[in-house]
Parts: C-alpha cells; sequence; structure tokens
C-alpha cells in the first residue's frame, strides 16, 4: 500500500503505520468503553483501524470483508473511513467522517491523523499537511467528546 500522501515519508513498511493507527485506535476505545462507559467495541476498532485503507489502496471491496467473516460494525468504520471515488477536499472528507456520527470511524481517524503527524512520517517542508491534520485532529477530537468520548 501506498502512503495517503505524496509528502509523506515511506521509511518503514506501510504495515507499521497501520499497526500504529490500530494501538492507538484500541488504547482509545478501550478508554471510550472503561473510562466514560461508551458502547463500543475495542476489537471491532482496532480491526477497522487495521483495515482503513484497504478499500482505497487495493482491489478488495466490502464483500471481500464480509466474505472474511468481518463483522458490519467494522464494515461499516472501514466504508465512512475510504476515501471517496471523486477527488474531494481534505476538510470534506473529515466533514464527512464527523457527519457519520461513528464513533469508532472518529477514533480511527483521530489515530490515522496523530500519526501521519509524527515527525518521523512527515517531511520537514510538508507545513500544509502539519496543518491539515492538525486541523482535522481537532475537528475529530471535538466530535469524539461531543458522542461522550473524554480520552485524548
Amino acid at each position: 500500500m501506498s502512503p495517503p500522501a505524496s509528502r509523506l515519508r515511506q521509511t518503514q513498511p506501510y504495515m507499521r503505520h497501520l499497526e500504529r493507527v490500530a494501538n492507538a485506535a484500541l488504547a482509545r476505545a478501550g478508554h471510550a468503553r472503561l473510562v466514560d462507559g461508551l458502547d463500543i467495541d475495542p476489537m471491532g476498532v482496532m480491526q477497522a483501524a487495521l483495515l482503513h485503507d484497504v478499500l482505497e489502496d487495493t482491489p478488495r471491496s466490502t464483500a471481500d470483508l464480509r466474505a472474511a467473516g468481518f463483522t458490519p460494525e467494522v464494515i461499516e468504520a472501514v466504508g465512512i473511513l475510504t476515501k471517496p471515488k471523486e477527488r474531494t477536499a481534505y476538510s470534506e472528507r473529515i466533514t464527512q467522517v464527523i457527519a457519520a456520527g461513528s464513533l469508532p470511524a472518529i477514533l480511527i481517524k483521530m489515530s490515522d491523523n496523530e500519526d501521519n503527524l509524527c515527525p518521523s512520517r512527515i517531511l520537514p517542508d510538508a507545513t500544509f499537511l502539519r496543518e491539515r491534520y492538525a486541523t482535522a485532529f481537532a475537528r475529530l477530537k471535538e466530535a469524539a467528546a461531543a458522542l461522550g468520548y473524554t480520552g485524548r
């Protein structure tokens, strides 16, 4: 799989990004369930986080995910996180994720943005990407809070 933006560094296998996103999303979902008392399945969130780019970066479809035994909730979150086929501004994609009202998808996208902000992933001259991801993270965190999430 390729990185989601050309100004991101590919210093490690892309799978490492998916693992970091999944681990962060799992921690957030665990907080949502255990601390906030929200009805969320941390393991399902982790699965969706590992798959969050699969529909846009591979020939796989939602039917393939169903056939592989993933739950409807996991498939729904992956679908929400998948880039639309038509070119869409990043801020609009974040608006669409928020509008879907899916806490799992929001927590995964927060984790994705957080990882994309990591200095080891973003090129030093990519100020616009840092601003884009930081702004999106703040919007997603606010949306998660509106759904009852109190974590970072």
